[in-house]
């Protein structure tokens, strides 16, 4: 049996997919609603009961200093004075990599977290509290906006208010590339922080050779993502990686008829390379 048929999204009918999905449909779903799922899938179980009393106490620290009533930069200053300042929300800088920063279950009760667990906490106060925040997928460090002034952006990582400009140039000092600093970064939706948890719990296991655990992830994000080319390379390369080249190649030979043109040539020298025995990392 495959690895993939170990995982809880295993299908469609699986319970906790299907009512994030049925909440997508709806238009309701939230960015803490594909956290909870995140960890559903971490734990094995819901974990919604137990973030209900702290998430409680981060909105009745913040309505000293939240409100629908305030302007953007108000209600931004007041969310990082309420989580950071006095209940002591951080990120987790000593054990990055950790998969307890991934649950934000664990998150609340340990009150550190990785930029897109501690966004999708901060994003559910704002909401609880009548202020709309928007995720914004940047590269290598997920980040806020606040809905009523995009400008004001918010890094709970850190903790702190920032403006886009300044955060542009700080990725310019730690060397990103050019293409980078002059695209949009866009927003991302609640389907968009499940596929980048995945991903970061895919990368951060594989790094450390779990590979259960990372093909898992990787074959959550195939099912969620299953037109994303980039998905599957990155699924294809982790099979290598694991020395599953037989599985690697049967996951190539069954999206090439779906393919055509640079695509397909793509897979096929793929396919030719594997078959001869050789890796592609």
């Amino acid at each position: 049996m495959s690895t993939e048929a170990h995982a809880i999204w295993a299908s469609p009918e699986d319970p906790a997919f299907a009512a994030f999905a049925a909440r997508e449909v709806a238009g309701d779903a939230t960015l803490f609603d594909g956290a909870l799922l995140i960890a559903h899938w971490l734990a094995g179980a819901s974990v919604e009961d137990a973030c209900e009393a702290p998430l409680g106490a981060c909105c009745e620290a913040a309505s000293r200093w939240v409100a629908p009533r305030f302007d953007a930069a108000t209600n931004g200053e007041g969310l990082v004075t309420a989580l950071a300042t006095e209940l002591g929300y951080a990120g987790d800088q000593d054990h990055y990599g950790a998969l307890e920063n991934s649950r934000i279950d664990q998150v609340l009760a340990r009150k550190r977290g990785l930029p897109i667990t501690l966004a999708a906490l901060y994003a559910e106060v704002g909401r609880r509290l009548g202020v709309a925040l928007t995720g914004i997928n940047a590269p290598g460090h997920f980040v806020l906006a606040m809905s009523q002034d995009p400008r004001v952006w918010l890094d709970p990582f850190a903790g702190t208010t920032l403006q886009e400009a300044a955060f542009r140039e700080r990725l310019r000092s730690q060397g990103a590339p050019a293409v980078v600093l002059s695209a949009p970064f866009r927003p991302c939706d609640p389907r968009g922080l499940v596929l980048r948890m995945l991903a970061n719990i895919q990368q951060q296991q594989s790094e450390q050779r779990a590979w259960a655990l990372a093909l898992r992830a990787s074959g959550a994000r195939r099912r969620l993502a299953p037109a994303q080319l980039s998905v599957l390379f990155d699924h294809v390369q982790l099979l290598q990686r694991a020395g599953q080249r037989h599985e690697a190649e049967a996951a190539l030979q069954a999206v090439l008829p779906s393919l055509e043109g640079r695509a397909a040539e793509l897979v096929m020298a793929w396919l030719a390379q594997l078959q001869r025995g050789q890796t592609r990392h």
